[in-house]
């Protein structure tokens, strides 16, 4: 009987500790947008990929995960805003190399995760600069900035992505008033 007790005792005790890894998981992560990359048009590429952004509770913090298939001679990735022509335009942040901002060359074929990290405030450029990170993540989720990935061939950019979050049928998302989609 005691020895059964016991059991259960380590069966709650070993639940409880779950739950609470559980709890303290969703404590530290807030929101999560993807990215997926596509060709841009007129490069030649076989290459793809996606870009995972999370939005610490806090909002002060962006965790992002960039993974890419076949792609060559990756140089340089950013987030960049969305011009006029739905290009990129201004860098609003690095986020390959992951430190510095300078061309980091990736020789040869890669598959996987080429980067991933943490964005803060202090890391934002461009227009951004002076900024918040919750203000990039909402650029990011509303599709008013995408990510590019730049190779030694395709220095412009080869990938792009803006993301778009499909609605019965429709793939588009109205930023809110009031969240300043202006720089």
């Amino acid at each position: 009987m005691r020895k059964n007790a016991l059991t259960v005792l380590g069966v709650v005790a070993l639940l409880a500790l779950v739950a609470s890894g559980a709890a303290l998981a969703n404590l530290m992560h807030g929101e999560r947008v993807k990215v997926k990359l596509g060709t841009i048009p007129g490069v030649k590429t076989s290459a793809s990929g996606d870009a995972v952004f999370e939005l610490s509770k806090d909002g002060k913090t962006i965790h992002y995960k960039l993974n890419l298939k076949k792609i060559d001679n990756t140089t340089m990735a950013h987030v960049h805003a969305v011009g006029d022509n739905g290009t990129p335009a201004e860098i609003l942040v690095w986020i390959y190399p992951t430190e510095g901002m300078a061309p980091s060359l990736r020789a040869g074929s890669y598959s996987g995760t080429l980067a991933e990290g943490n964005i803060t405030a202090d890391k934002l450029s461009g227009p951004m600069k002076g900024g918040t990170v919750k203000d990039l993540f909402k650029k990011i989720e509303y599709g008013t900035a995408g990510v590019a990935i730049h190779t030694k061939q395709n220095g412009s950019g080869e990938l792009w992505g803006v993301h778009k979050e499909e609605k019965k049928g429709k793939t588009e998302k109205k930023m809110p008033s009031g969240t300043g989609s202006g720089y």
